[in-house]
């Protein structure tokens, strides 16, 4: 969000920045490119939040990234907590008098929000604001298909949070089937649980589906040169790497990193993101990592370690040299060096667009949510090669994997052909991004877009209506040429049987 609103404060709109927090550690922290809005607002974390965020385990909560289950499952464990998280933050937000009428007297035009915040949308309506469009982090989730009657495509498409590839066995199908059931009811908790925190206040449209359709166009952080191949409806706008492209610009490497680049002939970065972070790696997955790390003295390491007041790699070994920890790190920056040879990353989709984009191989190691889908669907493009979390426990499978895609040089040559192709391709996402915005600034929502599949049942939309009359008539008709046939062939026997009777009776005679 802070990416494209920095884009439209230089296209020349004023922007507001809408900030209501969810996360103690996030409230004194700020992103370069979010210091750059002018203007932003910042909710204190409702009561409520602090609440749901103690009963997941507090600060240590997210510590549980690295134990939850990949995918869906992770999430779906812990699905209540969240959804109280949602439902307390839009309680916030509809219960602060001073912040709706300073936004009222405000006055604003147009509203931009993620689609998994359902509240975002309720809160424009109530302002009456009309030109509304939404941008998602995530390449797309159930929810907004669900309101917008996309069909049901587990058969050859995985789920947002999802373990599966396009190609599936009979099993892997099956099995994507319930990951999307899975998907879908948590995005149903989260949502009517939104609902509830807006009650009384909010007087507007009924469901969160209807609140769903209230943007002109969806944006989404896929890309169709690297998603999977699947079917949208119009309003579903693609501008993945959008971020990507924006901090490639913006990035410039310190004098620190380009001395440690020169030291040897390969340098590989590892940064598991902002949420599984590898200050929460348990222990003997960390130790692992080192010994592995240390294993390869050729090779240089930068590693994202968020809290370098203790050196854990000397505590570890003080004669290991090839390591060096950095609590922040430039990242576009880096991968835009040629002298960088290899990404190790969990496979979020922020960094899944920089590696893409970069042209650098990766090994991707992902811990949870979207992760995995993100994790596999590069895979399929040949640069990268994933590793799931549980191996990093083995040192020698850490090994195997980095080596691997450094000496196989097809990784790194078709992951600068991808490369070659995102950024060569017809439009950039911001230019995407932008002429649809600026479409809706001038003109508002298109009459018409709207899909009428959301008002099917879902027994019209798979025509298991017309299946079933034409499986009636079938029957039907089965019936009756088994009765007539059986009719016949009785009449046949009766006659045949009375023919016999009558020859029977002469030869007596």
């Amino acid at each position: 969000m802070s990416t494209v609103s920095y884009i439209l404060q230089e296209e020349g709109y004023n922007v507001t920045l809408l900030l209501p927090l969810i996360d103690v550690a996030l409230k004194d922290t700020n992103l370069p490119i979010t210091k750059k809005i002018k203007h932003q607002i910042k909710l204190d974390i409702h009561p409520g939040v602090l609440r749901a965020i103690t009963a997941m385990g507090g600060k240590a909560a997210r510590q549980q990234t690295w134990t939850f289950g990949s995918g869906i499952y992770g999430f779906y464990s812990i699905k209540h907590h969240l959804s109280d998280l949602y439902s307390y933050t839009c309680d916030g937000i509809f219960h602060n008098t001073e912040l709706l009428e300073r936004l009222k007297t405000e006055r604003y035009e147009i509203g931009l929000s993620e689609p998994f915040f359902v509240c975002g949308f309720a809160l424009f309506d109530h302002l009456g604001i009309k030109k509304i469009l939404s941008i998602d982090s995530h390449i797309g989730l159930e929810g907004p298909k669900m309101a917008h009657g996309d069909p049901i495509t587990s058969s050859f498409l995985p789920a947002a949070f999802s373990e599966g590839s396009d190609q599936m066995t009979f099993y892997e199908r099956v099995l994507n089937l319930y990951e999307t059931y899975l998907n879908r009811q948590f995005a149903l908790l989260i949502h009517r649980k939104e609902m509830e925190g807006m009650k009384g206040i909010y007087k507007g449209l009924e469901t969160w589906e209807e609140l769903m359709r209230l943007p002109a166009y969806m944006f989404t952080n896929g890309n169709p040169l690297m998603d999977f191949p699947h079917p949208r409806t119009s309003k579903f706008i693609e501008v993945g790497g959008i971020a990507a492209d924006e901090k490639r610009v913006d990035e410039v490497l310190p004098e620190f990193y380009n001395n440690i680049l020169n030291l040897r002939n390969q340098t590989v970065l590892i940064s598991f993101g902002s949420n599984a972070r590898s200050t929460f790696m348990p222990i003997h997955m960390r130790n692992s990592l080192i010994t592995a790390l240390s294993e390869m003295s050729h090779i240089t390491f930068i590693w994202k370690y968020e809290d370098t007041s203790v050196n854990i790699v000397k505590e570890f070994d003080e004669s290991i040299e090839n390591i060096f920890l950095v609590d922040w790190m430039p990242q576009q920056a880096l991968l835009s060096d040629p002298r960088l040879s290899l990404f190790v990353t969990h496979g979020g989709l922020a960094s899944t667009n920089e590696v893409a984009f970069s042209g650098k191989p990766a090994v991707m190691v992902p811990v949870f949510g979207d992760q995995t889908r993100n994790s596999r669907m590069l895979e399929r493009h040949g640069g990268v090669l994933v590793l799931r979390k549980e191996q990093l426990q083995y040192p020698n499978a850490i090994k195997d994997a980095i080596l691997t895609v450094l000496n196989d040089k097809e990784f790194a040559r078709r992951a600068c052909n991808l490369a070659e192709l995102l950024n060569n391709q017809p439009q950039s996402p911001k230019d995407v991004f932008l002429k649809y915005f600026n479409f809706v600034a001038r003109f508002g929502k298109p009459s018409g877009i709207d899909s009428s599949a959301p008002q099917l049942s879902f027994f019209t939309y798979y025509y298991i209506d017309l299946i079933l009359v034409l499986l009636s008539i079938f029957i039907t008709i089965s019936i009756v040429l088994t009765s007539g046939a059986y009719v016949i062939l009785f009449r046949i026997f009766n006659c045949k049987k009375g023919k016999e009777a009558i020859t029977d009776k002469k030869k007596i005679n």
